[in-house]
């Protein structure tokens, strides 16, 4: 996608890279992802993350230079939060996720941190209470330009399974907050560990888009390009799209604001639909 032409509504896939180790930095800017996500949290076991932090700015400078458009997880728990916004701030990452957003000072608290650094923020929503709090949120500074439905960590504070239907309702709560505030809205109703079943990961994402997802992290490369795929309109939809773009003016210029097509009549709310799929074209 490239760095400067970056924006995340478009997102479609975000390939976690752990920092842990750099035998998973070398080779990532080949693995196809709209961006990559260098990961300090979840993948970095405690007594790594200060090894990670350290090199996580040549991480970022390598990447970057290759081409790769280059995000950031940070840690959420105090002893690490701010030592990791300020190492995030010194680099050219242009987004940073926060994990385990429940309030609207977390956010504020990383705006500060990043100082003149202009890097988007996305606030990850990992809890009954973050679901609940989402629209606050959504709310929050300046920089915040997405909010991501963490299902596993989710279903863990309920003690559910992360396949349970009782994820439909927060993912769909995350996604309506999210667009309705015109951010993306990123995440799965159901498990983002699922790489055995590729086909079975692909319909979950089918869901997610019928949700008003637009996009999805992807912790190992076999996601990847199922994420693209799913968020990518075909073929067919770009040709419709286009067709119903191009008629609709021919009408706007005959004075008729409604028309039919192939047995459908078409307005104002349906060409925005197909002009949205054609944005998305790569």
């Amino acid at each position: 996608m490239g760095t400067a032409a970056f924006n995340l509504a478009f997102l479609r896939s975000a390939l976690f890279v752990p920092l842990a180790d750099e035998r998973f930095i070398a080779k990532a800017h080949e693995r196809g992802a709209d961006a990559l996500l260098l990961d300090l949290e979840d993948s970095v076991p405690p007594a790594q993350k200060p090894a990670a932090r350290a090199r996580m700015p040549e991480a970022v400078r390598k990447l970057s230079g290759l081409g790769a458009t280059v995000m950031v997880r940070v840690n959420s728990l105090p002893e690490w939060f701010a030592d990791d916004l300020k190492a995030a701030a010194q680099t050219a990452a242009v987004t940073i996720f926060l994990p385990k957003v429940e309030s609207v000072e977390q956010v504020l608290a990383a705006e500060r941190l990043l100082g003149s650094n202009p890097a988007k923020l996305v606030a990850m929503l990992e809890s009954p209470a973050a679901v609940l709090a989402a629209n606050e949120i959504s709310r929050a500074g300046t920089r915040l330009a997405g909010l991501v439905f963490g299902s596993e960590d989710y279903c863990g504070a309920l003690g559910i399974s992360s396949a349970t239907a009782a994820l439909d309702l927060p993912a769909q709560m995350v996604a309506i907050v999210a667009r309705a505030r015109g951010l993306a809205a990123i995440g799965l109703p159901g498990p983002v560990s699922e790489i055995a079943d590729i086909g079975a990961f692909a319909r979950l994402l089918e869901r997610a888009k019928t949700m008003g997802f637009t996009g999805c992290t992807c912790i190992h490369p076999k996601q990847v390009a199922a994420a693209n795929r799913v968020y990518s309109p075909a073929e067919g939809e770009i040709a419709l799209s286009r067709e119903i773009v191009a008629a609709f003016e021919a009408a706007v210029r005959e004075g008729r604001g409604a028309f039919a097509l192939h047995g459908r009549m078409i307005d104002a709310p349906i060409v925005d639909q197909a002009r949205a799929t054609l944005a998305r074209i790569r």
